[in-house]
């Protein structure tokens, strides 16, 4: 099919893609290239025509990049979904290679940015930096850029529909502001983790994700599936990178609530492998109620949240039917949030 315009004879996909707004997707990978290799397949058979990737690797020690680059190139076959539901969204392969292009996160700052024409870039951060820290590292990029309409920030755990990027965007455009999606258990497809996101409490501190369908508003979006316009992303700019892991997307949305920057959801699905990213127990409870505590002091001060927060912990200190590593992480929460006190009291004098 072509299109006529203005005595010039253009294929229509060619007209589609100029007429798009721009979507970046970014990827943040670390020893999971299979998961990463799964997300890029269903993201390849995307309907929507004015896309690129990025996938950033946070120093991976499983040649993480290098296997991306190879499944690009034709060279190594991607994993079949791990469940027949599953599949239909990553198999057949779709067509390679896939032009990408390698880059040392200096060269993303030192190279000239319209030499990146190709669907997929892949960035080497050097270091773990992080959730907040690794999207940082393409947002930054992105932002330098200047040509794009949307950034999606989306798990690389998960995989989409071919209409997910259209229907996300398709929100984002009558909802400016930060959008998340319907978040589904990757396994249990019937199951929602998240319908958005959910509701953050500068009470209490608590974030509950919205697992069925709510009237009550969404105070912020869950990190799974996150996507920003270009003016949000102008006027927010980057993740708080003193937070290493968890509360980082609830910390991005108190900004956005403090500048009046809506938050709304996509009926778009995104399957979500639910703990496949999962390591050190208590190294991810322990960095979830540090990132409160700063976070909370960081936006709220001291207030009524230090108390709930507190007698949380205790519950999971005494309850026999705490798990050990949280049980743990509760216990030395207490010793941080003591320290954390001090240290704040001590900035005052």
């Amino acid at each position: 099919m072509f299109l006529r315009l203005e005595n010039t004879t253009v294929p229509a996909t060619i007209y589609a893609m100029q007429n798009a707004p721009k979507v970046f997707v970014v990827l943040v990978n670390w020893n999971s290239w299979g998961h990463t290799v799964e997300c890029l397949e269903s993201i390849y058979r995307s309907d929507y025509p004015n896309f690129q990737v990025i996938v950033v690797d946070n120093d991976s020690a499983d040649d993480s990049l290098a296997n991306i680059a190879a499944w690009a190139n034709g060279e190594l076959a991607s994993p079949a979904g791990t469940t027949e539901q599953m599949k239909v969204y990553s198999a057949p392969p779709v067509a390679k290679p896939i032009a990408c292009v390698s880059l040392s996160l200096q060269q993303t700052k030192e190279k000239q940015l319209d030499l990146f024409p190709q669907p997929l870039m892949l960035i080497q951060s050097g270091f773990n930096a992080g959730f907040g820290g690794g999207n940082n590292v393409a947002m930054s990029y992105i932002s330098r850029r200047g040509d794009a309409d949307y950034v999606w920030l989306l798990n690389n755990d998960t995989v989409i529909g071919a209409d997910t990027i259209s229907a996300m965007v398709q929100t984002a455009a009558s909802a400016p502001g930060i959008v998340g999606s319907v978040v589904r258990n990757y396994f249990r497809p019937e199951k929602v983790q998240a319908y958005g996101g959910g509701h953050f409490s500068s009470l209490t501190g608590s974030a509950r994700l919205f697992s069925r369908p709510t009237r009550k508003p969404l105070n912020f979006i869950f990190g799974a599936s996150f996507m920003l316009d270009r003016s949000t992303l102008e006027q927010l700019g980057l993740f708080d990178e003193k937070i290493f892991m968890y509360f980082e997307e609830v910390e991005y949305c108190i900004r956005a609530s403090e500048c009046g920057i809506l938050m709304s959801f996509s009926h778009a699905n995104v399957y979500h492998k639910i703990g496949a990213s999962s390591g050190d127990k208590h190294f991810q409870w322990l960095n979830l109620y540090r990132n409160r505590i700063y976070t909370m002091r960081k936006h709220f001060g001291n207030g009524p949240w230090i108390v709930f927060t507190a007698l949380n912990w205790l519950i999971n200190v005494v309850s026999p039917s705490t798990g050990s590593d949280k049980r743990r992480a509760s216990r030395e929460a207490f010793s941080y949030l003591w320290e954390d006190s001090k240290t704040s009291a001590a900035a005052k004098d």
